[in-house]
């Protein structure tokens, strides 16, 4: 008894190695313990190895079933694991037992129950003593669950009750972000700060909103803040290190890495995250010591097997990035390998392996672009006649004679200099696909000046008549998913390029449907090599056979394009001493 007291003590002190090995040596003298296997379960749980925790808290929970402690651990290791059903019944019995029962039964029921039972079940639990905190434990549900208007909604509510709640105005800010209104969520954010929220997810969210808002040097100070108070999240790194190549700090976007890691740092996340870093700056020699040095890695992992496979991608050896990921069944491996097979001129693995994955949103875009490299390379050439006819599915809008009351060209003038101002980054993320250019962040439709708020309702009156017109298509093959008609805009930024400048080929995994709109274009360019044409069907990576572009559209000011966000598209380079600005943008349901 002592001696499991004494454990226990190294547990609740934080020290987890030595209270592991000391649950485990009396774990294998006397297996049914119920308080031991309760405690070895917990202690499992806590760092991250729930499989390893089921059975020993199932054994505990079965033994002791209405002891609501056990019972909560059990719960919380089911809740991980997805087991939403199982968590449900054997919360069911004691969902108003406690605070900690209520809310886990409706994470539960979050898993197992649509929108108006869980609305259902939060109206039956909700009391006086818990409204507060139960609403934005709901909202956090919805939330969730992607059901953002009811998320922010519950919000309100509490703010409603208590104004200064500071999960509220954090949480809401979030939600504002993903819904596209960055200056409201950086409103909120401000709030909770000055009634005293101090933690790194409220810098790490401020980061995200300055920079959305290309407001650089304080998403810089934001992020800095934030990996202070927690130097172990790692998206503040990634965040942080991106914002720092784009304003010409090269060398501190690796620092910031490099010196978490001297400092002890080594998870599996920051290791990868660097070796990533190196890579999209062309060290492959320091990418591969860095993986090579740290044989704890865990090399079975998605994020390793990736980074491994673009190491040697690298080095141009697509055959072993190829085999490396092959037999992979992970739908992200899959797609990774796709491009790797058709380097390696196998288009039948794409033609195979594809089509399941475009029936999932997550890898849909990614899977139909690959499809129709594989159908080139085959020479079937069968997208040309189904989900690729160009001249039908990509199609041009232009801009009226007159918006908001003035004459198109003067409108264009005055959207022209607003955009320009916000290009203040000396170099495009390294993450995106512009050379020769920058590109701004955030949703710049989002923005509430005059202008863009005109332009925007240019471009959501063109994606309805878009889509009006596609539909009407006799035998619309099934990989063209249009956005319903209360369809979303989920990302909208400006493009810069100057002289040679050009948009490498790509796809949209976010959208259903791409745009560009042009601003502004060189007076003088060769149409006979269509410099700066937007040109479709060509992919971003090297091929055994030099594919051409399928299809082009030339570009005009006050031009729209719209097309399906799979289409590989890009622009041919062109050589002017003028600027071509545009400004693009996703359509998805909503």
């Amino acid at each position: 008894m002592r001696k499991l007291e004494s454990i226990m003590s190294l547990h609740q002190k934080g020290h987890l190695t030595e209270a592991e090995a000391g649950y485990k040596s009396l774990f294998d003298k006397n297996a049914s313990d119920i308080n031991l296997n309760y405690l070895y379960g917990k202690l499992l749980l806590d760092t991250n190895r729930a499989e390893n925790a089921l059975s020993l808290l199932t054994y505990a929970y079965e033994k002791t079933q209405s002891n609501i402690t056990v019972l909560c651990e059990y719960a919380k290791c089911l809740l991980v694991l997805n087991r939403y059903e199982d968590a449900y019944r054997c919360l069911a019995p004691f969902n108003n037992n406690s605070f900690e029962t209520t809310k886990l039964f409706l994470r539960a029921a979050s898993g197992v129950c649509n929108d108006i039972e869980l609305e259902s079940w939060y109206q039956k639990l909700k009391t006086s003593q818990n409204n507060i905190a139960l609403t934005n434990h709901v909202a956090g549900l919805f939330d969730s669950r992607g059901v953002l208007t009811k998320a922010a909604e519950l919000y309100k509510t509490v703010l409603k009750e208590d104004q200064n709640n500071t999960t509220a105005l954090h949480n809401l800010a979030t939600v504002f972000r993903r819904l596209e209104d960055s200056e409201k969520a950086l409103n909120l954010l401000q709030r909770a700060k000055l009634n005293g929220l101090n933690n790194f997810q409220l810098y790490h969210n401020l980061g995200n909103a300055y920079s959305d808002l290309n407001k650089l040097e304080s998403a810089i100070e934001s992020y800095e803040r934030a990996i202070q108070l927690n130097p172990y999240y790692v998206d503040s790194y990634k965040n942080l290190a991106s914002i720092y190549a784009e304003v010409g700090l090269i060398n501190k976007s690796l620092a910031i890495f490099e010196s978490a890691i001297q400092s002890g740092n080594t998870s599996n996340e920051m290791l990868i995250a660097l070796a990533e870093q190196y890579l999209r700056m062309g060290n492959v020699e320091l990418a591969e010591t860095l993986l090579n040095s740290h044989p704890n890695l865990d090399r079975s992992s998605t994020a390793y097997l990736q980074c491994k496979a673009r190491l040697y991608h690298a080095g141009e050896n697509y055959q072993e990035a190829f085999k490396l990921l092959k037999d992979k069944t992970d739908s992200a491996l899959m797609l990774d390998a796709a491009q790797y097979a058709l380097q390696v001129d196998k288009p039948d693995y794409v033609l195979n392996a594809m089509p399941p994955l475009t029936k999932s949103s997550d890898s849909s875009v990614m899977a139909k672009a690959y499809l129709t490299v594989a159908e080139r390379l085959s020479k079937r050439n069968l997208h040309r006649e189904s989900y690729c006819r160009y001249s039908e599915l990509v199609r041009t809008f232009q801009l009226p004679d007159v918006v908001g009351g003035k004459p198109a060209s003067h409108f264009i003038a005055l959207l022209k200099d607003h955009v320009s101002q916000l290009h203040n980054a000396k170099s495009a993320p390294l993450q995106q696909t512009v050379n020769g250019g920058t590109q701004t962040r955030g949703n710049i439709l989002s923005s509430k000046n005059e202008h863009l708020a005109e332009l925007r309702l240019f471009f959501e009156n063109s994606v309805r008549e878009y889509i009006s017109e596609v539909e009407a298509i006799e035998d619309l093959h099934e990989f063209v998913v249009l956005p319903n008609k209360d369809f979303t805009i989920v990302g909208a930024w400006s493009v810069f390029l100057s002289d040679k400048g050009y948009h490498t080929n790509h796809v949209h995994p976010e959208g259903r449907l791409s745009a560009v709109f042009y601003i502004e274009i060189p007076s003088e360019l060769s149409h006979e090599e269509h410099e700066g044409y937007l040109s479709f069907g060509t992919p971003n990576f090297k091929l055994k056979t030099d594919l051409t572009h399928e299809f082009t559209v030339r570009p005009e000011v006050g031009k729209l394009v719209i097309f399906p966000s799979y289409f590989w598209h890009g622009t041919i380079p062109f050589k002017s001493d003028e600027k071509r600005l545009t400004i693009a943008f996703d359509i998805s349901s909503s």
